[in-house]
């Protein structure tokens, strides 16, 4: 058994990445709050749901919304 996170892509109905939940092994899923963190970590992670570079290009724009307003802890 692989005991790599996981990054599961949730698609819109165009087929487009909405959103991203992790799981961590041995854990359920959790919506990603830090997508810096996952983007550094991109080539260690499982990927289900769409391809690498729609999940990276999500990644990077939540990364760049998040360091402009950031979310309140």
């Amino acid at each position: 058994m692989d005991k790599r996170a996981m990054l599961i892509a949730e698609l819109d109905e165009e087929s487009r990445v909405a959103w991203l939940w992790r799981a961590d092994p041995g854990k359920r899923p959790k919506a990603v709050k830090n997508a810096a963190t996952c983007l550094r970590e991109l080539d260690n992670l499982m990927l289900f749901g769409a391809p690498k570079p729609e999940i990276e290009a999500w990644l990077r724009e939540q990364s760049d919304q998040q360091v402009t307003s950031p979310r309140e802890l």
